[in-house]
């Protein structure tokens, strides 16, 4: 295991060293690892394996899914609030940058997110929409962080979906799924601004904050089983619970003032 695990201890991006710190997070499907050059930038190697038997055979399926993110990353590595897109380590592994902060599941709920929070989280995946993508997985709010900044950003795109938005027939065929989809998006969004900042939800944000009819039966026969498959094979719970577990133990670090 400890092969399909194997990491380097120095990289080089953009010109600079970046040397090993830590591991953020290790779970059954990748490992996120901590890497600090001189100057204090950090960046995140993510690297997609599978750590259960017989796991060395799925090694070509890890390998797509790590193609897969990051030519959905390369789409949005422009957008403002995703994360700086680094260069690619093998066929299973990528660099983002590491961004200093907390995620929705850390911020503690009797400390305000700043007013307009929910709003730049929102231009930022509305972003994501234009360029025909539904990212799908932001009911885990261990995949928003508020930055130290005060800035909202997104992570993980493994499991976003891309779609042609063409005028050909499969392109609106596609169209009509994707609007729809991308409404389980919108009302995540809202979900959360109403478990965070209830007093602010305007009328309109609350309806959006409801499922619709096709949300209703998306989470019924896909999201749903998803999820509970998911928990079959985390002992522990969702990975938002892991993300981030070095925190807990202190960052032992060296920091730049």
């Amino acid at each position: 295991m400890k092969l399909l695990r194997a990491y380097p201890e120095n990289t080089v991006i953009e010109g600079d060293i970046y040397h090993y710190q830590c591991i953020l997070k290790d779970d059954f499907f990748s490992i996120n690892i901590l890497y600090r050059s001189d100057s204090g930038r950090r960046f995140v190697l993510k690297l997609s394996d599978f750590r259960f038997v017989f796991g060395l055979l799925f090694r070509p399926f890890a390998a797509w899914m790590s193609s897969h993110e990051y030519r959905i990353y390369s789409m949005i590595k422009d957008v403002e609030g995703v994360p700086a897109l680094g260069p690619r380590l093998g066929r299973r592994g990528y660099f983002h940058e590491y961004i200093e902060g907390k995620t929705l599941h850390e911020w503690p709920r009797d400390k305000p997110l700043p007013a307009d929070f929910f709003d730049r989280l929102g231009v930022i995946l509305s972003q994501l929409h234009q360029r025909g993508i539904y990212y799908m997985d932001l009911n885990k709010q261990g995949n928003v962080i508020v930055g130290d900044d005060q800035q909202p950003w997104l992570i993980d795109f493994q499991i976003c979906q891309s779609f042609r938005l063409t005028n050909s027939l499969w392109g609106r065929l596609g169209a009509r799924v994707f609007y729809k989809m991308i409404r389980e998006d919108i009302y995540h969004l809202y979900k959360h601004k109403r478990r965070f900042q209830a007093e602010a939800l305007s009328e309109a944000e609350a309806s959006l904050a409801t499922r619709s009819r096709f949300g209703r039966r998306y989470n019924r026969f896909l999201g749903g089983p998803f999820r509970r498959l998911k928990r079959l094979i985390y002992p522990q719970g969702s990975n938002e619970i892991i993300w981030y577990k070095w925190k807990k133990l202190g960052d032992q670090s060296n920091r730049t003032s």
